[in-house]
Order: structure tokens, then C-alpha cells, then sequence
């Protein structure tokens, strides 16, 4: 598709020099008009050609002034036929740039200015022809411009709408994430005010220090657990089940439910096995979780390769896939996968990389901390 720079830099000039050389040929063989009349109304034209692509008014005016000028020099007819014929180049390229309003006032004043040679030339006919051609010109180029307008308007919505389908998905994944974390965290908060309350039991005599402080414990624990619910609560509707959050000791029953379908998945540890915070082992588990059905929906027939690597900074997350193997269906629509996986790492701080791989094939590589990041 052309720009618009480009079509201002090379196509506008290139036009009125091939018009400008056209017309000056013209003129000097099929009239009687002298040499040098012919090259200052080629050159006007070419330069009111040029004209219409910043200034339509102003490149019509000098080519309407220089067609009817050419017509008075030269005295035969009603207009000079190659002068005409390229106002109304002129015309097709202003009329792309104007107001349906500026169109019709250019055939009114081309109308009036064909009348009056016309009449004095008795030419009625011809007259018409020219107007006729006039209003064909203006017509198209109006259509033309709405058309490229509606295009334009329509790439503007599309772009909009885009972008709002993009933060609707961002805000329902930052949902989804936040009633898992709500989930997790309400299970300590309320870990926590229990046992704050049961610790004076465990105690002979507790000191009313002692029993203060636990009961400040509980009753902020309590609260806060109270006004989490309150905040985060309605982000549940009313059909969400209350099931456990997925950790990573589900992770096999995941895989093996995606081999039961003929996939090839091989996975692998690394490191010492351990239970991580519940909500990053939440999030490593919704990442492999897609990467796995990506791999499946759009590299049917290729091997999955999940690494879980457990270091003393953090999580690493590894999951690969050769290239397809069996033919793709497209699936209309994008998905909200990569959207989720990017909220969750950027909630805990990591850092999440995704990409093709040269030799074919996807990878999701990502490391979350279990130090630092996680709250």
C-alpha cells in the first residue's frame, strides 16, 4: 500500500511530468498555438497538478485559468481539447481532496465559463458533452474519497476495537487472577486468626500481655480477612465452584491427561523437590497448563518438553515444541493465554520470555521468585 509521503513525494511529480511532457507534445502539434505559449500552459498545468496534493483550490484555480486562457490564445472551438482533457486530470485530483459543497461550486464555475464560450461560440453541444464529463469526473472522485475515508474510519475502529478486546482480556485474566489469589490468601488469614485464637490454650496462666497480643492478632486477622472478602468477594460469581487451588503436585495428572490423547509430552525436575508459596506454584501451574494447550492447538503431532527447575532464587519454567507435524486448524478468535501468563509473572515479579525458535517450534521459558516479589 502506498503511504501518503510516498504518494506526495514520487507519484504526484512523476504525474505532472508525464502530463506536462503529454500536453506540451499536444499542443505544439495539434494546434496553432507558438511553442513557447504551449510550454507555459503545459508547465501551469503540471504545476497546478502538483498543486492540488497540499492546495486543491489553488491547483483548480490555475488550471481552470489556464485552460480558459489557452482557449482565448488560441480562438478555435469551445475549449482546447488537450487543455480540457488535462483540467480534468486536475480535476479527479482535487476533487479526491474536497467537500461534496467545493465539488459542486468547481462545476458551477466550469458550467458557467462552458455557457458563456458556448453562446458566443454556438457550440451548445460540444457544451454539454464537457459538462456531462465534468460531473462524471467530480462524481468518481467523490466516491472515491468517501471510499478511502470509510476504509480509513474502519481501520480506526478496528484498531479500537483491538485494543478494547485486548484490555478486556487483561481485566478478566487479572480477575480470574485475583479470585485465586483471594482463595489463597483468605486460607492463611484465616490459618492465622485461628491459631491465634487457640494459643492461649496452650499456655497455663498466659500473662494478659500475652493474651492481649493474641487477641489483637486474631481481631486484625479477622478484619483484614473481613474487608479482603469484601473487596475481592465480588469478583465470584455466583457459579464458580469453591474447588482447591491447582499446586504443582498436579502437574502429573495434567500431563497425563494431555498423553491420553495421543500427545507426546515429556517432562523433567530439576532440583531439589519442594512445596513453593501457594501462589507461585499456582501460576507455574496455569502457565504450563496453556503453554501445553497452545502447543497442542497449534503444533498438532509435535513433542512437548515441560522442564520445572527448582533453584534457591526461584522457579524456572521451560516448555518446548517442535514444529507441527499433522496440518493446523485456525481457530478463530486470539486467545487470552499469553495475556494471562504475562499478568501472573508480572504479579510475582518475574519475568516471562516467548518466542519461535529457529530451527521450528515454540518455547516458554520463565522464572518465578520465591524470595522476593511474592506478598
Amino acid at each position: 500500500m502506498i503511504s501518503r509521503s510516498h504518494w506526495m513525494i514520487v507519484v504526484v511529480p512523476a504525474a505532472a511530468i508525464f502530463l506536462f511532457v503529454v500536453l506540451l507534445h499536444t499542443l505544439t502539434s495539434d494546434t496553432t498555438m507558438p511553442d513557447r505559449s504551449a510550454t507555459i500552459f503545459a508547465l501551469l498545468q503540471a504545476t497546478a497538478l502538483v498543486s492540488t496534493a497540499f492546495r486543491p483550490w489553488a491547483g483548480w484555480s490555475l488550471s481552470f485559468a489556464a485552460t480558459l486562457g489557452a482557449t482565448v490564445v488560441v480562438g478555435d472551438g469551445l475549449w482546447v481539447d488537450a487543455m480540457i482533457n488535462s483540467h480534468f486530470v486536475v480535476l479527479a485530483a482535487a476533487g479526491v481532496r474536497i467537500s461534496p459543497r467545493s465539488a459542486v461550486a468547481m462545476w458551477c464555475a466550469l458550467a458557467a465559463a462552458t455557457v458563456a464560450l458556448a453562446v458566443m461560440g454556438s457550440a451548445a453541444g460540444e457544451a454539454v458533452e464537457t459538462l456531462v464529463l465534468a460531473a462524471v469526473v467530480l462524481v468518481a472522485a467523490g466516491a472515491i474519497r468517501a471510499a478511502v475515508h470509510a476504509r480509513r474510519t474502519l481501520a480506526v475502529e478496528r484498531d479500537a476495537a483491538e485494543h478494547d478486546r485486548e484490555r478486556a482480556a487483561v481485566l478478566s485474566e487479572r480477575a480470574r487472577i485475583a479470585r485465586e489469589l483471594h482463595d489463597v490468601v483468605a486460607h492463611h488469614m484465616s490459618v492465622v486468626a485461628i491459631q491465634a485464637q487457640a494459643a492461649r490454650y496452650r499456655v497455663t496462666d498466659p500473662p494478659p500481655e500475652l493474651t492481649a497480643g493474641l487477641d489483637a492478632i486474631h481481631s486484625s486477622a479477622t478484619e483484614a480477612l473481613t474487608e479482603m472478602r469484601r473487596i475481592l468477594g465480588v469478583l465470584r460469581s455466583g457459579s464458580d465452584e469453591m474447588t482447591p487451588s491447582p499446586r504443582l503436585a498436579d502437574l502429573p495428572r495434567l500431563l497425563d491427561g494431555v498423553r491420553d490423547g495421543g500427545v507426546d509430552v515429556r517432562d523433567q525436575v530439576v532440583g531439589d523437590l519442594r512445596e513453593l508459596p501457594a501462589g507461585v506454584e499456582l501460576s507455574a501451574y496455569r502457565i504450563v497448563q496453556e503453554a501445553v494447550s497452545n502447543a497442542v492447538r497449534h503444533a498438532p503431532g509435535a513433542t512437548i518438553d515441560v522442564c520445572l527447575a527448582y533453584g534457591s532464587d526461584g522457579l524456572r519454567l521451560r516448555i518446548h515444541n517442535g514444529p507441527a507435524r499433522e496440518p493446523v486448524r485456525v481457530v478463530s478468535g486470539a486467545g487470552q493465554g499469553m495475556i494471562g501468563m504475562r499478568e501472573r509473572v508480572a504479579a510475582l515479579g518475574g519475568r516471562l520470555e516467548t518466542g519461535p525458535e529457529p530451527e521450528g517450534g515454540f518455547v516458554v521459558e520463565t522464572v518465578l521468585p520465591i524470595a522476593e516479589g511474592v506478598r
